[in-house]
């Protein structure tokens, strides 16, 4: 190195262009060589690795401030569980009352401050199934021929979580792994385009509804009499020219109907409330006409390639059977989704025998256009009016139904809670003994009611464990319809399914039924059960025998096995109700089931 002169060495002292303040170098340097001065520390960069995770937004790096801007120099924070703390040995991260916050992945380096080893890992996404597989899948085949690809495909896959994380009853544990299998988005598309296939049927309903309803009075009404009780009188004329009754009847009378008369009409599909498989299986459809207050409804058939609408309750004017408006006409407001409403059967000629003999017919409304009801409830209604009727329409119940409906509420958070690990097997075996209490011939045909004493009600839930109140019981006794009716005392001890679960058990039922006898028997079953799309199939947990016996276990309570009556059918879904929260999850296990 070239010896440099001192005039070439850099100045100590320079003024600075902008302030014209004076700068001293060598008393700069003086300060640098202090240590009590406070200076920035360097980085440590020792741990610093080649890494595509970053740290959350809850690890602050700057502890002694809130904010990286007001950061004092050289401040230092240690920590404290008062500002939270991070246990390494549980990967948790708490706050400072001790609630768990997230689940965490780190990496343990106790060199390193905790924060920062704070990693929030998403789960990995679901591996996309093949379009071969899923056709394998579908594929209804035994074991011997069943495609290896099925397994190479589920292996990778996370299945759906099981709504019980612990099952007793491997019934229980068999009905329920269907939800584990299938295309859980399949099931919803099938329930939408069914739901478009039931508007196009409504809207066929509702075109031979107003033919019918156009014509029947026209020809009936008592003004076409009036002048065929005159006399005749007796003249010298032609035969050609004699009066011909045929001829005189008129197109259209004084009080005749028209098309615009009928327009104001709210159209709801409904069923039978019974247990009957005959009558629970008619696909019913209500009309309602503003007009003068007469409800009619109708019956939808399938004759050969056409399809009818066959009168089942005329059109009339009918009243409340019971109630706070005992007597009173039905009003619109009385029709709305989940309504039940109540006919005397004495008085309607065009009932089936099966229901002729009871002396109530209840009808359930299960769909309804609200839209198209609210429009009608406020035509013509003044605007200091329009806010009753809108509250009359958000709030259907009366306030004895809504404490009705509370203090059942109750009553079956205590009851379920008492057979949650063993549904299935309670609630059939249940519904089986009260079947053999009551005296019930297995070849009866009419075995939709089952009438029991409250003793035998009793002994039935103290043989299966299940403790309820005096208060309880006497409560549920006092508001049954039929008192001792013990499928109805375990639908006001369990709850009801409600109407969109239940017209998927209808579709099941009706493809095992397809003569509506309200009979099947468990070889029938086998040939619509989608035995080989069990989880317990698909990883070969069992056989197909194996299957087939763990499946018929399901039907072994019915009093005729293996002979099946729609109520027994309907109880073991009423069971799995009270096992699946959701209503989607109850919809996917029974489509996987019976390959809706």
């Amino acid at each position: 190195m070239a010896y440099r002169p001192s005039s070439a060495r850099r100045q100590q002292t320079s003024i600075n262009p902008i302030t014209g303040e004076k700068i001293d170098y060598a008393k700069k340097a003086h300060l640098l060589n202090d240590l009590a001065a406070p200076i920035i520390p360097s980085l440590d960069l020792t741990n610093v690795n080649d890494s595509d995770r970053q740290p959350p937004p809850s690890a602050h790096q700057y502890q002694g401030s809130a904010r990286p801007g007001s950061a004092r120099l050289g401040s230092y924070r240690p920590t404290s569980k008062a500002y939270g703390n991070f246990d390494h040995q549980q990967a948790i991260y708490t706050n400072r009352h001790g609630n768990i916050l997230q689940n965490t992945h780190f990496d343990l380096n106790p060199d390193r401050v905790p924060a920062m080893d704070i990693q929030v890992v998403p789960p990995p996404p679901p591996r996309p199934m093949s379009s071969r597989t899923q056709r394998a899948l579908s594929t209804r085949l035994p074991d011997s021929v069943r495609p290896a690809i099925i397994l190479d495909g589920i292996s990778g896959l996370s299945h759906r979580e099981r709504p019980l994380s612990s099952i007793n009853s491997p019934i229980d544990e068999f009905q329920l792994a269907w939800l584990e299998s299938g295309n859980y988005q399949d099931s919803l598309q099938k329930v939408a385009a069914d739901e478009k296939n039931e508007q196009r049927k409504h809207e066929l309903m509702t075109e031979q509804v107003l033919s019918d309803q156009l014509s029947r009075y026209v020809l009936s009404d008592v003004e076409q009499e009036e002048d065929r009780h005159k006399p005749m009188i007796m003249q010298q004329q032609p035969r050609r020219n004699l009066d011909r009754r045929m001829h005189e009847t008129k197109v259209k009378t004084s009080t005749s109907l028209t098309e615009n008369l009928l327009s104001k009409r709210i159209r709801f599909s409904c069923r039978i409330l019974t247990r009957d498989g005959k009558d629970a299986l008619r696909d019913l459809f209500g009309f309602y006409f503003m007009l003068d207050r007469t409800l009619a409804i109708y019956e939808y058939r399938v004759l050969g390639k056409r399809s009818n609408a066959l009168p089942l309750i005329p059109r009339g004017q009918y009243v409340h059977l019971s109630g706070y408006n005992q007597r009173q006409p039905y009003t619109l407001l009385d029709f709305y989704q989940g309504a039940r409403i109540d006919f005397e059967t004495r008085a309607i000629m065009s009932l089936p025998e099966t229901v002729r003999h009871q002396a109530k017919l209840t009808i359930s409304i299960i769909l309804i256009d609200e839209q198209e009801r609210q429009t009608l409830l406020l035509d013509g209604v003044q605007d200091l009016k329009r806010r009753e009727v809108l509250y009359a329409v958000k709030h259907p119940y009366s306030t004895e139904q809504l404490e009705n409906q509370r203090y059942l509420a109750d009553v079956h958070q205590l009851s379920k809670s008492q057979i949650k690990l063993r549904t299935l097997v309670v609630y059939t075996n249940l519904a089986a003994y009260y079947r053999r209490r009551a005296n019930m011939d297995r070849y009866q045909e009419k075995d939709s009611i089952c009438i029991c004493e409250k003793e035998d009600l009793l002994a039935g839930l103290h043989e299966y464990k299940i403790h309820i109140s005096a208060g309880h019981f006497s409560y549920i006794w006092s508001h049954m319809s039929i008192q001792g009716e013990a499928n109805e005392f375990l639908n006001l001890l369990f709850g009801e399914i409600n109407e969109k679960r239940f017209a998927q058990v209808i579709k099941a039922y009706s493809k095992i039924d397809p003569s509506k006898t309200g009979y099947t028997n468990i070889d029938t079953m086998k040939k619509f059960v989608n035995l080989y799309g069990h989880p317990y199939g698909i990883q070969n947990h069992l056989s197909d025998e194996q299957l087939w016996t763990r499946f018929c276990d399901t039907f072994r309570f019915a009093l005729d096995y293996p002979r099946i009556s729609y109520s027994e059918f309907l109880n073991v879904y009423e069971a799995l109700n009270i096992a699946v929260d959701q209503d989607d999850d109850f919809i996917h296990l029974i489509n996987n089931t019976w390959h809706i």
